[in-house]
């Protein structure tokens, strides 16, 4: 869909979303069972049609069934994964659905946009680092990582008036990383705004299709966590950060591996003074 998200309120923002993440299978869902879904009323959601251009969740779904044939095997396919999921042990279902994230994951990961940010944090003076809630702990591991790699890294702080006194250490040459999951909040949205002022780029990790992030960041790169309703994932995300450290150590290879080198060289000369943790 060709969305014009500077015209959609939050809300129907929430809707585009989680029509573009469920692609054909919105075609199964009646409005009552997409309002329940989203936790926002029916009429909130009839709305939304209009809004868009249909009369009704009806017209929308004829108009999406003509541009997408839905053949009838795929639709046994769909019904007979959803039983088969039910019966599943715990363990094979979490696998198959990971699964799932990471290939949704992979499907809107635009390589050409992948390959110019590493190059981008590769060649920055600094990288700074916006990680609220969940995702502090990748935040941890990516400083760690490309730290290695000899490039200058800070985690920004989570919230407040504490962001004042790193932002104003923010250049031009400088990369500013985004997690967004769920929703822009007040520290993002001054980091995104302060960036038209002060030239920087910035690099969002998002769960969105559709949100705020798409119209004011440089690079967006979009996560599957999992559906509205399921316990949300931090694999994928992982993955993908853990795919832009390898490439940004293959893009700085003769220094990446200059700096290992430095650090096996001084884990063996104070191996007897700092023995590693077991």
């Amino acid at each position: 869909m060709n969305w014009n998200v500077t015209k959609l309120t939050p809300n129907q923002k929430k809707i585009a979303d989680f029509i573009e993440k469920e692609g054909n299978q919105i075609l199964y869902y009646s409005e009552t069972e997409l309002a329940e879904a989203l936790a926002m009323s029916n009429a909130t959601v009839s709305r939304f049609w209009k809004h868009i251009g249909y009369d009704n969740f009806k017209a929308f779904k004829q108009e999406l069934k003509e541009k997408e044939r839905i053949s009838p095997d795929s639709k046994l396919k769909n019904s007979l994964s959803q039983i088969q999921h039910q019966s599943l042990q715990i363990h094979e279902h979490l696998l198959s659905v990971t699964k799932n994230q990471l290939v949704n994951t992979l499907r809107e990961l635009d390589s050409k946009q992948f390959q110019a940010a590493i190059s981008l944090m590769s060649n920055c003076r600094k990288i700074y680092i916006h990680a609220p809630g969940s995702t502090e702990s990748i935040s941890v591991l990516m400083k760690h990582r490309l730290a290695r790699f000899g490039l200058e890294i800070e985690l920004l702080p989570k919230s407040g008036h504490e962001l004042f006194e790193a932002l104003m250490h923010i250049q031009k040459d400088d990369v500013v990383f985004i997690f967004g999951f769920v929703a822009m909040n007040r520290e993002a949205s001054v980091l995104l705004d302060y960036a038209k002022k002060a030239h920087y780029q910035t690099i969002i990790l998002t769960d969105c299709l559709i949100s705020d992030f798409h119209e004011q960041g440089d690079y967006i790169f979009y996560t599957n966590r999992g559906e509205l309703w399921e316990f949300h994932s931090m694999i994928a995300p992982t993955f993908l950060v853990e795919n832009f450290i390898l490439g940004i150590g293959q893009h700085l290879e003769e220094q990446s591996l200059q700096n290992l080198e430095k650090l096996s060289e001084l884990r063996k000369l104070y191996k007897e003074q700092l023995p590693k943790q077991k």
